[in-house]
């Protein structure tokens, strides 16, 4: 191969130029997968494309800078006319894809800032945690919560007769239940998967089984909806505890909308006029169609610890949390509440960190 001066191309030449035009493909394809949960919200594949829209988006404008850089620094010729319509079909794509993903995330995040219907006076801590089987037990997890001064505890992947086989292991007999921060007033479904804790009395509840979609040994999918009414110092709270499946599979996608389908019954027969709480690990995007849609049938607003949806799931190590994980860990609320803030925890030993949210009803 040779230059247009006659020379020849040299290895490392045409190297940086097909590094160029390969990252401009990768790009694009980034660019092209954020559109999948706005256009195919349906399909499972496209949907979960929700989850990592950060990272393609954020990604693709990368490999296009590096594009760039190894293009420059081929040196002459200029870039062909074909490659610069690369670059500028890809340049357009992801700033497309950029603006649905800002206007939809404003979309999220506006009304959450609204004000409650009622002025609140009486305030809560909540606090939820994905445990990924975290001992409850442990001394210095125990104190940690401790710190926190929730008023109600609420946790999943609990395992709950896993963590008492474990306590009999260690050879402790002590309940759990009453000691520390596990207060006296609590839920826990047969599965054992959710728990909740709470300060204050619970009037009454529910606990209501969902079946899972795949017909596989393990039983993916099966999980419970916890739906109670706190008495807060005269005061009731609607306090409804989630946890649907992960999508990790098309199966498993079809079980979280089928935990959505129920979870909107039990929305439904929620009384109109009293303040109502939703929170848990929804396994879900903010930016997921789906997302949205359940707001809007419970009517209720949702706000996030950096105003923006933040990592609250990582992948591999807590110090890759930035960048690898996504947001799946939420709380919404109804307009009779006030959101007095939202904030995250620190490294637990889960691959979850801590939801805290600061609320106050009528």
């Amino acid at each position: 191969m040779t230059d247009q001066t006659g020379g020849k191309t040299s290895i490392f030449v045409r190297l940086l130029r097909l590094a160029s035009v390969m990252s401009l493909l990768v790009a694009l394809l980034f660019g092209l997968l954020s559109f999948g949960p706005f256009v195919a919200p349906d399909v499972w594949v496209a949907d979960n494309m929700s989850f990592f829209l950060p990272q393609l988006i954020g990604g693709g404008f990368v490999a296009v800078f590096l594009a760039a850089i190894c293009r420059r620094l081929a040196g002459p010729p200029r870039a062909g006319k074909a490659l610069r319509r690369l670059f500028l079909l890809t340049g357009v794509t992801l700033s497309l894809a950029l603006g649905v993903s800002l206007y939809q995330t404003y979309r999220i995040v506006a009304p959450g800032f609204a004000e409650a219907r009622i002025p609140g006076t009486k305030n809560l801590r909540i606090v939820s945690i994905n445990l990924e089987v975290r001992y409850l037990g442990d001394p210095e997890f125990m104190a940690y919560l401790e710190s926190l001064h929730p008023d109600i505890l609420v946790f999943q992947e609990a395992e709950w007769h896993h963590q008492m086989r474990y306590r009999k292991r260690q050879g402790d007999d002590t309940p759990l239940i009453g000691l520390g921060p596990y207060f006296e007033n609590f839920l826990i479904g047969d599965l054992g998967s959710m728990i909740a804790f709470s300060r204050y009395p619970v009037k009454s509840s529910k606990i209501i089984p969902v079946e899972g979609a795949c017909k596989s040994p393990r039983r993916y999918g099966n999980r419970e909806i916890f739906s109670a009414i706190i008495d807060v110092d005269g005061s009731p709270l609607n306090f409804i505890a989630v946890h649907p499946d992960s999508p990790r599979s098309p199966c498993r996608w079809q079980s979280r909308q089928d935990y959505f389908a129920a979870l909107a019954g039990v929305i439904d027969a929620l009384p109109a006029s009293e303040p109502a709480i939703m929170i848990g690990d929804w396994n879900t995007s903010p930016l997921s169609n789906h997302f949205e849609n359940l707001l809007e049938q419970a009517g209720m607003r949702v706000r996030f610890p950096a105003v923006v949806p933040v990592i609250t799931r990582y992948f591999y190590h807590y110090r890759f949390r930035w960048i690898l994980g996504s947001a799946v860990d939420h709380a919404a609320v109804s307009d009779e509440i006030t959101i007095r803030n939202v904030s995250i925890g620190g490294d637990v030993g889960s691959d979850h960190v801590p939801l805290i949210v600061d609320i106050a009803i009528p």
